[in-house]
């Protein structure tokens, strides 16, 4: 990052550079003097106030290039801290493009590096380097939750609380430094007490913060939505009626999707990759073998894992490649045939471990009506579906005799009383079901509003860590010189945790996400 000593005047388009737009805002910020820019506006700036809106024609010799408003804020109270002019222009590309030329060409300006502006703002204090990752989330975000998150750690809930705990922390260092220098002062009993009740409320804080940093959240940032089967099972086919068009190649040959085919879908304000997997068999061919070892792959690090079975092409042989693998839903693909329900009650489902489990057709979009499929009551509601209960073999209607309740099915609502088996009923299209589960597990894994910045976890983990350490210290430890060695320990994680200490690796590693003019 070469911007890192530059102090040099730059400029950037904050928007409205790839199309043409209604309004494009042109920003300016490291320039010594307003006055300076003169030459350029047709509005005195000599009668510009700070923060209020101006309109005033552009100039390139006394030549009118547009006509703007701009807002002039100071040095110490703007974005960068520097003087910053912010000028909203029409958003032709050609206009937004001569106007940037002018100011480099006749004002010295440069244009700005991806996140120079936001650099300038951490070089000038005017943010931290923990709300520049917030920042930097709030702008990447592609969820709600990494966008509530993200402005969180900018200026709301979350950097309050890192905070209240830096506060917490400076409390503690004084009961330290409160030991060493005045315990004669005060009193022993005193300042034992002074050190211990502040060392508790800085505790209790931490330990709020650290429970958030539980569990993993790689498959949160971006989590992925896999489609798991044999071939021919209809995973391509869902993952058109998905994607609401014919992104994936559907054909009766077998083994046509021989790599992952992948799209981002939004549910509930949140973007999944939907991924189609190759099918899984035994093939002679080198090219799908490679396709089906990344379906593997991909199933391990997917957020939710949707198995795919065709009863009419199932082969046991490839269903016991997926054994120890769970899966949040099984789908029983080809409902819609005349002769589904005598083929369902060939499939030996005992090895496999899902969550719930539906029947359905891709044709139609629907789960549809199964005749006799067990004991199994009409769908009352789009719930949940919970697990099935030792599905195994299911046998013969006619060989069942009394049939024992269903726990826990959900969707397929649980049988009150033994007897006879009633057909599933009109149970709707399967694409709001699917979504309808996949947003209630998102929901489930981030109800604790985890904390989603990898290196404020890492942190917050040391700091919890080491803080353990020291709440037996200072119960049992006479020596405040210890404990003092110790709460400075603490006090350099937590300036990491806030960044007062910003090391070089992080901060490449956050500029390199940012956009030209932000």
């Amino acid at each position: 990052m070469n911007f890192y000593t530059d102090d040099h005047p730059i400029i950037a388009c904050s928007t409205g550079s790839l199309s043409n737009t209604a309004i494009a805002l042109i920003r300016l910020s490291g320039f010594d003097s307003l006055i300076s820019l003169q030459p350029f506006f047709s509005y005195s700036l000599l009668k510009i106030k700070p923060r209020y809106s101006h309109l005033t024609n552009i100039l390139n010799n006394n030549l009118v290039l547009d006509n703007c408003l701009m807002v002039f804020f100071p040095k110490g109270e703007s974005y960068t801290g520097e003087n910053v002019l912010e000028i909203s222009v029409h958003g032709n590309l050609l206009n937004i493009q001569n106007i940037l030329e002018l100011f480099i060409e006749k004002a010295d300006f440069r244009s700005a590096h991806p996140g120079e502006f936001t650099f300038r703002a951490l070089k000038n204090k005017k943010l931290t380097l923990s709300q520049v990752e917030g920042l930097d989330m709030l702008l990447n975000a592609n969820s709600n939750l990494m966008l509530s998150q993200g402005l969180d750690v900018l200026q709301g809930d979350l950097h309050s609380q890192y905070l209240r705990l830096y506060e917490s922390y400076l409390k503690l260092k004084s009961a330290v430094e409160i030991s060493i220098d005045f315990s004669e002062d005060v009193g022993e009993s005193e300042t034992k007490n002074l050190l211990k009740s502040s060392f508790d409320l800085f505790f209790t804080i931490l330990d709020s913060l650290h429970s958030r940093t539980q569990g993993s959240i790689s498959s949160l940032l971006s989590p992925d939505l896999v489609l798991v089967g044999q071939t021919n099972a209809g995973k391509s086919s869902l993952f058109n009626l998905l994607v609401k068009h014919n992104r994936s190649i559907v054909s009766p040959i077998a083994g046509t999707t021989r790599d992952y085919v992948s799209e981002v879908i939004q549910i509930d304000r949140t973007n999944y990759h939907l991924i189609d997997t190759a099918g899984i068999r035994d093939s002679l061919d080198p090219i799908e073998n490679i396709g089906i070892e990344r379906a593997f792959d991909l199933i391990k690090k997917a957020f939710f894992k949707i198995l795919i079975i065709n009863p009419f092409e199932s082969n046991p042989l490839y269903l016991k490649k997926l054994q120890g693998i769970h899966f949040d839903l099984l789908i029983i693909s080809h409902a819609d045939k005349s002769d589904f329900t005598n083929e369902i009650l060939h499939l030996d489902l005992s090895n496999l471990s899902f969550e719930n489990i539906i029947a359905a057709s891709f044709k139609s979009g629907s789960i549809e009506p199964v005749q006799n499929l067990g004991p199994i009551e009409p769908l009352q509601n789009l719930g949940p579906i919970e697990p099935v209960q030792n599905l195994g073999p299911i046998e013969p209607v006619h060989n069942l005799g009394p049939i024992e309740p269903v726990h826990n099915l959900g969707l397929i609502e649980p049988v009150q009383n033994s007897g006879p088996i009633e057909p599933v009923q009109n149970s709707g299209p399967i694409e709001p079901a699917v979504k309808k589960l996949l947003s209630q597990k998102f929901k489930n894994h981030t109800s604790n509003s985890p904390i989603l910045l990898e290196r404020h976890r890492s942190v917050l983990n040391k700091i919890h860590l080491k803080a353990l350490g020291l709440t037996c210290e200072i119960s049992i430890l006479d020596d405040v010189a210890i404990i003092s060695s110790e709460v400075n320990i603490l006090g350099y994680y937590l300036s990491e945790l806030i960044g007062v200490v910003s090391p070089d690796d992080v901060l490449n590693s956050i500029f390199s996400n940012f956009c030209i003019g932000k």
